[in-house]
């Protein structure tokens, strides 16, 4: 079972050589960084993903403080639940989490139950989202496409006067839409326009 250290410096807070002290002295077997500057380390220079494939089951990966390792809350509640469900460790020296422990355990439950009342708030914003939209008159979704933008967009295509993206913009629909309905053959694209009709 290994311990790994990651250290993550960015543009306002360069204290590399700071971290790998701390993360020294906690007897790490590896230790690896991210920089956003090049100078040269003793350390191996990696990124959070590489560090992460690196661990196994039992393995703990330490860092100074939590916010070296999610660059935003979702991302720091997606690593715990990945963390939690892989059996790997974690170890926030200034917040003094340690999930090895019966105590950081209870860190992994309390993630686990922000992970879900994130995902309860934003299927409730978008509801709210919905119902106001629908209160003036605007139903959500995309919009309807018709047969005459339809017409357009295999004319255009099969002229061969635009490249794709150019037929996306001007229709005004997305690229998969575009090759949809230039995908259709004649006779389906005869039962499209005659519905329309």
């Amino acid at each position: 079972m290994k311990i790994i250290g990651y250290a993550r410096t960015t543009i306002i807070n360069d204290d590399l050589d700071n971290q790998l002290t701390h993360l020294t002295k906690f007897n790490c077997h590896e230790i690896h960084h991210e920089s956003c500057t090049d100078e040269a380390s003793q350390t191996e220079h990696a990124d959070l993903a590489s560090v992460l494939r690196l661990l196994q089951t039992g393995d703990t990966l330490v860092i100074c403080q939590l916010h070296r390792l999610g660059k935003s809350t979702r991302q720091l509640t997606e690593l715990m639940q990945q963390f939690q469900q892989t059996g790997i460790h974690l170890v926030s020296l200034q917040e003094g989490i340690d999930t090895r422990s019966e105590s950081g355990k209870a860190y992994f439950q309390l993630m686990d139950g922000l992970a879900t009342m994130e995902c309860t708030l934003i299927k409730e914003r978008t509801l709210v989202g919905l119902n106001e939209a629908r209160k003036k008159g605007n139903i959500g979704g995309r919009p309807k496409i018709d047969g005459r933008t339809v017409k357009r967009i295999r004319r255009m295509y099969f002229e061969k006067k635009e490249k794709i993206q150019q037929i996306s913009n001007k229709c005004g629909v997305s690229v998969g839409t575009c090759y949809k309905y230039i995908n259709l053959s004649e006779t389906d694209v005869q039962k499209f326009l005659e519905k329309k009709a």
